[in-house]
């Protein structure tokens, strides 16, 4: 049976269910009996695993972040080292399996090393240039950012037969990035989320799922699923007794994820206040709340924006893309901005409360299509016998 091998990045959870939803849509493009299968690591892993979809496991990668901060140039070296590491692991899926293609959702080390093997390879980002720091400041740095930079957007788009960008194009800062798309013939998608394939519910009708009541002021807390976050939901849940000054209705929701175990949480919940790890249902609580603090990951952000949800964006210090996202927030839909290490009960109560007299720019943001133009571009790899355009 030939085989379509979608390697999901390991960072983070977003990149779990776009990538699903590109492989729903592509399985109707191509011949009934090719298989997708998944590989991935840590958190990831288990996310398709719960889907019920047939996933490989390799290694993950932890990295540890302080309250709100993170080192990014240590997080590069670990990113490098991890697939160091899982390179001898895909050898292993490439004898096992044979692909006919693979998926690469930001592997960026792996392409030339699949490439070896004759497999025609589709690499996937969500993000189009990298920040440079100063070479006098910082050289190391800097250095390892041109790297970056030049493999990502030189090298790549040369290498593999298919280099897609997943992305608002708002979210892109700098016209030079922009341009990149066209003269390295990048094909440009819109985000991608759960919601291509399960409908946003309405704010009543996800209440109803829920349980919540109808005249409940509902804030839900997500901080994705990399672990990282704990400080966020401490500070909101001591946050509640000021909040409550304000809505006597109050309702929060804390989302840990798979990375935080609900059980051991360095505190207790403050009344009105509700822990949950992880939630397959996630959009449920985004349509059912009248505001999400989240950490400026781009697909719970996209996801809120489809739900129509204002939000408050705290992104991760040191994380230039959390923190290019919470730009993009602010300008597209007036989302509020705490940074990571500004962090505390009493800001997060300000926040919140500034949040509500904030005007949200309510509006269709996405035609909802870039699953399906992702999945055009990646079925466009194999042999034209076997590709079936969907009009």
């Amino acid at each position: 049976m030939p085989v379509i091998l979608v390697l999901t990045s390991v960072v983070g959870g977003g990149h779990v269910f776009r990538d699903i939803a590109i492989a729903k849509e592509l399985k109707k493009r191509i011949p009934s009996d090719h298989e997708i299968v998944f590989a991935s690591g840590g958190n990831a892993y288990q996310m398709l695993k719960d889907e019920g979809l047939k996933v490989e496991k390799i290694d993950g990668i932890h990295f540890e972040a302080n309250p709100g901060t993170i080192n990014f140039m240590k997080f590069y070296f670990m990113l490098l080292w991890s697939e160091c590491v899982q390179l001898f692991q895909i050898r292993k899926l490439i004898k096992k399996y044979r692909p006919k293609l693979i998926v690469l959702d930001e592997f960026f080390f792996l392409t030339d090393y699949c490439k070896s093997w004759k497999i025609p390879v589709v690499f996937m980002c969500d993000f189009i240039g990298v920040p440079r720091s100063s070479w006098l400041r910082n050289p190391l740095k800097a250095g390892l950012e041109a790297f970056f930079d030049w493999l990502l957007f030189t090298h790549l788009p040369r290498k593999a037969d298919q280099w897609i960008y997943i992305g608002d194009p708002d979210h892109i800062p700098r016209k030079e990035w922009r341009e990149r798309i066209t003269a390295e013939n990048i094909v440009a998608v819109e985000p991608i989320t759960k919601l291509q394939y399960t409908a946003p519910p309405s704010r009543d009708s996800a209440r109803d799922q829920l349980g919540f009541d109808q005249d409940e002021t509902v804030v839900t807390v997500t901080v994705g699923c990399s672990g990282i976050g704990e400080y966020l939901l401490k500070a909101v849940n001591d946050a509640v007794p000021q909040l409550k000054k304000t809505f006597e209705n109050l309702r929060v929701e804390l989302i840990c994820g798979y990375g935080i175990e609900p059980e051991k949480l360095g505190f207790h919940a403050e009344k009105g206040v509700n822990i949950h790890g992880y939630v397959q249902n996630i959009e449920y609580y985004y349509a059912a709340s009248e505001a999400v603090v989240l950490q400026s990951g781009i697909t719970s952000a996209t996801e809120c924006l489809m739900c129509g949800t204002p939000m408050i964006a705290v992104p991760i210090t040191g994380h230039w893309e959390q923190e290019h996202t919470a730009r993009y927030l602010e300008k597209k839909a007036n989302t509020r901005i705490v940074h990571g290490k500004d962090v505390t009960p009493d800001v997060m109560a300000d926040a919140i409360c500034m949040l509500f007299k904030t005007p949200f720019k309510k509006q269709a943001y996405f035609q909802g299509n870039g699953h399906c133009m992702a999945a055009h571009g990646i079925a466009g790899i194999l042999s034209h016998d076997n590709f079936r355009p969907i009009k």
